[in-house]
């Protein structure tokens, strides 16, 4: 699954992020966006990053690099 994060770039499974705000880094292991749509997927809890509980929306993510 592909979204973006807060800076409109592309995200997907694999790619390094920050969390807003914590400055935690890590991985996105999942998108969970079982039908929802693209701008629903962008503002709800879905993704879930290595090394930090819980689920984040992606645009509280920012992307470092691509895997």
């Amino acid at each position: 699954m592909m979204t973006y994060d807060r800076n409109r770039n592309v995200i997907t499974t694999g790619s390094r992020v920050m969390i807003n705000g914590t400055g935690l880094t890590g991985v996105i292991k999942a998108i969970h966006a079982d039908g929802l749509s693209a701008r629903d997927l962008r503002r709800q809890a879905t993704v879930e990053v290595e090394g930090a509980d819980g689920q984040f929306a992606p645009i509280e993510l920012i992307r470092l690099g691509m895997h």
